[in-house]
């Protein structure tokens, strides 16, 4: 008698458990259900048709845009090439110094590219560079949904291996 009313209690507090579901509209009530352009912002066009734009948000709705910071490393030409598209034949964009902080945003599949984001700061009259607040590229707080990087850094991909994590 008391193993059939254990297992029937079991079974009572397994199918309770299961049929309460959570989605992220719950959440977010006011959220835009339209996930194809949340924003309503027009894609940035690029020069390079084989150019693969870094994506944001794919944390989720709970995380910053950008999960994790990261200090450019030596590269063996001295500055790091910043990459169109994650593969090796994409066309360069810009190249960073070793010690540029940099938002990954983005993997490869394969995990051999960071997409990134950065902003290299004007270069002040003496040659330094400009201190800036670490929030100017707006990928520190979370968005909506998954989405193109069009914010004011610039953005692109990197070898993962030049790249040594810092935050995240």
């Amino acid at each position: 008698m008391i193993r059939s009313l254990l297992a029937l209690s079991l079974l009572g507090l397994a199918t309770t458990a299961c049929s309460e579901s959570t989605e992220v509209s719950d959440d977010l009530p006011e959220s835009s259900a339209y996930l194809e352009n949340p924003t309503g912002r027009a894609e940035r066009v690029e020069g390079d048709p084989s150019a693969k734009p870094v994506r944001i948000g794919e944390g989720g709705p709970r995380f910053d845009a950008c999960q994790s910071v990261g200090e450019v490393g030596r590269h063996d030409s001295g500055a790091l090439p910043v990459l169109s598209a994650p593969f090796d034949a994409a066309a360069k964009k810009d190249s960073l110094a070793p010690g540029q902080r940099v938002y990954i945003c983005t993997r490869s599949i394969d995990q051999q590219w960071f997409g990134i984001v950065y902003d290299k700061p004007p270069v002040a009259a003496e040659g330094a560079p400009e201190a800036r607040s670490p929030g100017t590229c707006g990928v520190s707080s979370p968005v909506r949904a998954k989405r193109n990087y069009d914010g004011p850094c610039a953005s692109g991909w990197v070898e993962s291996i030049y790249v040594v994590l810092v935050a995240g």
